[in-house]
């Protein structure tokens, strides 16, 4: 009979402990995973702003070594 205690439980203490991961899963899946979301959205439109500034500054960077090349070449000092 001890046994069958014993087992019984275990078997108690493993399904209060499965409820509660549940639990922990459900809490993060909900709370942690949206926040997780907005901050990914916030740093995506950083980004987008900032690989924009670097084609302006890109295209001026060419843009200004073209016109030194041609130029001289056209009569412009």
């Amino acid at each position: 009979m001890s046994d069958e205690n014993k087992w019984a439980e275990v078997t108690e203490q493993n399904s209060k402990d499965i409820v509660d991961i549940k639990h922990s899963i459900k809490t993060i899946k909900d709370n942690h995973l949206a926040h997780i979301e907005k901050d990914m959205c916030k740093q995506s439109k950083k980004l987008d702003s900032l690989d924009a500034r670097i084609w302006w500054i890109l295209s001026i960077l060419v843009v200004s070594v073209v016109l030194s090349m041609v130029g001289p070449s056209i009569g412009v000092k």
